[in-house]
């Protein structure tokens, strides 16, 4: 019965993370329901005798270096020891996924250091893929109390190289099935619960992988760092393509969201029509997701845009939103241009709006998890139409 009762913990704690972790997808996937059992795991490496089991490090193939394999279903997955080429060891996982549904792979760890005096975590990796498209990096803490954290990276993870990956720990995000029911919801501008690292049970580090994709995924050395994060390159909030956008808009507004080939030389991005009837103060939004990475290092938004606005619209209405819900702008607006014009804005001179609330009524750029690009204001006379086009949306340096 103990070992029924395991498996369906681990099964809810899979199906659970697996819906979280899709709300960071840039396209839809199909679902699938995940459960851990052993038939989905090849069988481990042959073991003549006990003594040399645990020098490996092995327990049933599923344990090297002080990681441990956790059995997830959907993924093929073996672990075995390996060595960086400075002879460290490292945690060696073979895996192959078949479906086109998201899936989590995940070794339980104990990272070295203090995480409550830390900015990140750091672990040194590599993964190497026969097919499929590069993963991200995924970290997930358990309180012993039942409340989970989360955070999936960014961006793609580096392939064919051990490299240095880290993870913010400022912007772990709760997950949802791990909320007592009775909590209310955080209102707006309230302080964000944290995680109590004190409390801290256990640790999942690992991948989350879209598509069929087989290789390997090598990781050493897990550590907490205090070392503050220093960019050396933008950061692309839209990732590949124009990103994937929504709009709000006032009921009376009259919009068409879409993501053509129009931008310069023909590179897709945002392309947002519009109409405001006139002698009354409208808004419509168009928004797009920051999907994560460790952004407390960079200083501004950069984007390139050309617009025409409704009459008496004077300029854009550019916001950065944290996850908090509190709001940033660009005070003066952006006017209109008729001509591809790149912009570049500093967070420490945008100012909170009025609309929203902030604990602290300063722009934490670690928590910025949304860009927003659009207009608000009055139309003078019957109104009239607008249109926005938005590309290379990034954080930069």
């Amino acid at each position: 019965m103990m070992f029924n009762c395991r498996i369906v913990v681990v099964a809810i704690i899979a199906i659970a993370l697996s819906a979280l972790t899709a709300c960071d997808r840039t396209a839809e996937r199909p679902q699938a329901q995940v459960f851990p059992t052993d038939a989905a795991m090849p069988a481990p490496p042959p073991v003549r005798t006990e003594a040399l089991r645990q020098a490996q490090g092995l327990e049933h193939g599923r344990k090297a270096a002080g990681f441990r394999l956790v059995p997830l279903n959907g993924i093929e997955a073996r672990i075995e020891p390996a060595t960086f080429s400075d002879g460290k060891p490292v945690a060696k996982v073979t895996f192959a996924k078949k479906g086109e549904e998201r899936r989590l792979l995940a070794l339980e760890a104990r990272p070295e250091g203090d995480p409550a005096a830390a900015k990140a975590l750091e672990v040194r990796y590599r993964v190497t893929l026969a097919k499929g498209e590069a993963p991200r990096l995924a970290l997930t803490i358990f309180e012993k109390g039942g409340m989970a954290w989360y955070r999936v990276g960014g961006e793609p993870l580096v392939v064919g190289e051990f490299v240095e990956g880290r993870m913010p720990l400022g912007t772990l995000r709760q997950a949802e099935f791990s909320k007592p029911a009775s909590v209310e919801p955080v209102k707006p501008g309230a302080p964000e619960p944290t995680v109590a690292w004190g409390d801290v049970e256990k640790t999942w580090i690992g991948i989350v992988i879209d598509s069929p994709a087989e290789g390997t995924f090598e990781i050493g050395q897990a550590r907490y760092t205090s070392e503050p994060y220093k960019p050396t390159k933008p950061l692309r909030v839209t990732g590949v393509g124009p990103g994937v956008w929504n709009a709000s808009t006032d009921k009376a507004v009259k919009a068409t969201l879409t993501t053509p080939n129009e931008g310069p030389d023909g590179e897709p991005c945002m392309k947002f029509e519009f109409r405001f009837p006139g002698q009354r103060h409208m808004y419509a939004i168009p928004s797009t997701p920051v999907l994560g990475g460790e952004l407390e290092g960079y200083k501004s938004l950069r984007f390139t845009y050309k617009a025409t606005l409704p009459p008496g619209i004077k300029g854009l209405l550019v916001t950065v939103g944290e996850h908090g819900g509190a709001q940033y702008y660009a005070d003066p607006a952006p006017p209109p241009s008729a001509e591809w014009t790149t912009i570049t804005m500093p967070f420490d001179k945008l100012k909170l709006a009025l609309w929203t609330k902030d604990t602290n009524d300063k722009l934490d750029v670690d928590s910025i998890d949304r860009v927003m690009i659009g207009a608000h204001g009055q139309a003078s006379g019957e109104g009239g139409p607008g249109v926005i086009y938005a590309t290379d949306i990034e954080l930069a340096p």
